[in-house]
C-alpha cells in the first residue's frame, strides 16, 4: 500500500525528533567508556547525526581528534575550520593519522555552514568536525538531515547554546591531570530520546588509544541544560 506523502513526512519527523533514524538505529560511534555509551541510545553516539559541542575550543579539539583517532572505520575526516591554526601533527598524536584528514578553511561562517552540509551529504559513513561558532534551529536542521541522508557523523563546534536540531550536546572542558596526558571534562548537556546530565573526568591512554575514567570523578548527575 502507499502511503500518501504527508504521512510518510509526518512519520518522518517523528523518527528524526526521538532521534531513530534509519541510520541511527543500527551504526553508533562509541566512546569505549561503558558508563559514558551506557547514557546513550543505542550505548553511543549515533551515525546519520549531528552531535553539538560547546566549552573551551583546545579541549574539544583535544577530544574529538582522540574519538575520531580511534575509531579507523571513519576513512575520511572532513575538519572545517575558520583558520589555518588546525595543526595536523598534534592531532595525529592523539590517534588522528593526517591521512585520513582534511582541513577546508573559510573566514565566513555561512562558507563553513555550506562546506558542512556538503560534506555530510557526500562523505557517506564519514565524519565532519566543524567549527561553526553560532549554528541557529535552522541550519542545525539542514545539518542533521543531510547527515541523515548520508549515515555520516557531524561534530559542530559552537560558542553558545542554541535550540538545535542535534541529537546531543557536550559540554568539554579541560581537567587536570597527574601525569602528561590530556584530560577533559565531559558533561553529557542534552540527549534526545533518553535521559540527559551526567558529568564524567576523563584521560587519554596514548599506548591503548582509548579513554579511561578518572576515579575522583567518574560519575556526576548534572541538573538538565535549557533546550
Amino acid at each position: 500500500m502507499i502511503q500518501p506523502p504527508a504521512l510518510q513526512q509526518l512519520r518522518s519527523q517523528v523518527a528524526r525528533i526521538i532521534g531513530l533514524s534509519r541510520h541511527t538505529a543500527v551504526a553508533i560511534c562509541p566512546t569505549g567508556v561503558a558508563e559514558i555509551d551506557a547514557r546513550l541510545p543505542g550505548r553511543g553516539l549515533a551515525l546519520g547525526a549531528i552531535h553539538e559541542f560547546i566549552g573551551d575550543l583546545t579541549a574539544i579539539t583535544g577530544f574529538l581528534a582522540a574519538l575520531l583517532g580511534r575509531h579507523k572505520a571513519f576513512r575520511q575526516v572532513l575538519w572545517v575550520t575558520p583558520d589555518a591554526s588546525l595543526f595536523a601533527p598534534g592531532l595525529s598524536q592523539l590517534g588522528l593519522d593526517h591521512r585520513r584528514l582534511t582541513i577546508a578553511w573559510a573566514r565566513r561562517r555561512d562558507d563553513r555552514l555550506w562546506a558542512t552540509e556538503e560534506g555530510l551529504r557526500e562523505l557517506g559513513y564519514g565524519a565532519v568536525v566543524a567549527e561553526a561558532e553560532t549554528v541557529d534551529l535552522t541550519a542545525s536542521r539542514r545539518l542533521q538531515l543531510a547527515a541523515e541522508a548520508s549515515g555520516s557523523i557531524g561534530f559542530i563546534i559552537c560558542r553558545d547554546r542554541q535550540p538545535s536540531a542535534a541529537l546531543t550536546r557536550w559540554l568539554v572542558e579541560p581537567a587536570r591531570s597527574q601525569d602528561c596526558s590530556p584530560h577533559w571534562k565531559l558533561t553529557l548537556e542534552r540527549c534526545r530520546g533518553t535521559e540527559s546530565g551526567g558529568t564524567w573526568k576523563m584521560g587519554w591512554d596514548h599506548a591503548s588509544l582509548s579513554f579511561r575514567l578518572a576515579a575522583a570523578m567518574a560519575y556526576r548527575p548534572t541538573e538538565e541544560a535549557a533546550e
